[in-house]
């Protein structure tokens, strides 16, 4: 299976933070499918937390059936995806209890993947991560490659001596990026080839984006990461599409994964997911910074929707991106307010033992008054 342009255009749809169970949410699924079969894209991207992965009894079999709620919906299609891992895909697996390291549990997701035809997410070279590779998009003729996408496995989280906080890209998987920018760039014809880059955690520099300020103005957030501690609003200087509606949370500290895109000069926009409610697209230093707004309805998040990206053949040095939202463009509407707003995981924390427990005394309730009824009839026929 191979990427081309179809008559100068290819579009991308970015599905992100999908992080359901095994049995979804009907808006989930009621937004993927919508997202799929209206947007018509030549390429879908999982970007990580394309499921749930810590919801309890998780176990390969559970997984499994996750991961072919969403991929048996694209392979369906015809349509060839990828993906990158999130903080959360693999952490039901990855336990003393199941006997499985993250990188185990990762493989094991891939391959649960890589049994659709559609597939073209690799494990990738041997780095920390799983699933650092690219593709390459051959032209309208299908002659040459004419533009690339990066997958970068963001990592979950940091250790304690790395700081704590947010995963990060590291070194080697730096070092892995330049020496095959550097490849494509010598096959190019000495030119950098120009790239888009996916990964779920965003890179610090969001924050260079944001203007810091006080807590009481209006339409601030909260910062995270190396924003911690602080509050910002978007910087329209920079901010050119979408609203910051979370604090961005990148990782505690910068490693230099920006600045090594600035060096190799071919990523002209990287996309990112995680922050569930964001959907701003920002431009810092040449290089679009975009936030990609959470597909599921199990975790937290009360703006749902999905990005698509358009490519021009003619005009390979930027591109054409926007968010659809759920209520435009899925056709199960959700009544659910609180599920909408918070997610059904939290939702069910919160109100179902209450209900359950109210529907037991119900019940007890019910059978004591039934059974005295019963009793003073059959005394009743007695007499």
């Amino acid at each position: 299976m191979q990427l081309k342009f179809n008559n100068g255009k290819f579009k991308i749809l970015i599905l992100a933070d999908i992080q359901d169970t095994d049995t979804p949410q009907k808006a989930t699924t009621s937004l993927l499918n919508a997202a799929i079969n209206k947007t018509e894209p030549d390429f879908i991207v999982l970007l990580g937390d394309n499921t749930a992965g810590w919801w309890k009894g998780v176990n390969k079999e559970k997984t499994e059936a996750a991961v072919d709620a969403v991929a048996k919906a694209i392979d369906d299609k015809g349509i060839p995806f990828a993906l990158v891992f999130g903080n959360h895909d693999h952490e039901g697996l990855a336990n003393d209890e199941n006997g499985v390291t993250e990188e185990e549990a990762k493989e094991f997701l891939l391959s649960c993947y890589q049994k659709y035809d559609t597939c073209m997410a690799v494990e990738g070279e041997e780095m920390t991560g799983v699933g650092n590779y690219n593709l390459l998009i051959k032209d309208s003729a299908g002659e040459n490659d004419v533009f690339n996408l990066w997958f970068m496995d963001s990592n979950p989280y940091a250790t304690e001596e790395e700081g704590g906080g947010y995963g990060y890209v590291h070194e080697d998987q730096t070092a892995w990026y330049k020496k095959t920018s550097n490849e494509l760039k010598n096959s190019n014809g000495g030119k950098p080839m120009p790239s888009l880059l996916f990964q779920h955690i965003i890179v610090p520099e969001a924050y260079d984006m944001l203007t810091e300020t006080e807590k009481s103005t209006k339409g601030a957030v909260s910062g995270s990461g190396v924003g911690s501690g602080k509050y910002y609003i978007a910087n329209n200087e920079y901010i050119y599409q979408g609203n910051v509606n979370e604090g961005p949370c990148p990782p505690n500290s910068n490693h230099g994964q920006f600045d090594s895109w600035l060096e190799q000069g071919d990523i002209i926009g990287a996309f990112f997911g995680h922050d569930h409610v964001n959907d701003f697209a920002g431009e810092y230093k040449g290089i679009k910074l975009v936030a990609s707004p959470a597909v599921g309805f199990y975790s937290y998040g009360n703006h749902h929707g999905i990005r698509t990206i358009t490519l021009d053949e003619n005009n390979l040095t930027d591109f054409q991106s926007d968010i659809i939202l759920y209520d435009d463009i899925a056709d199960y509407k959700l009544n659910n307010s609180y599920i909408k707003n918070h997610g059904y995981s939290e939702y069910k924390n919160k109100f179902l033992p209450a209900v359950i427990g109210a529907g037991a005394g119900a019940i007890i309730i019910g059978t004591i008054i039934g059974f005295s009824v019963t009793f003073i009839k059959k005394r009743k026929r007695k007499k």
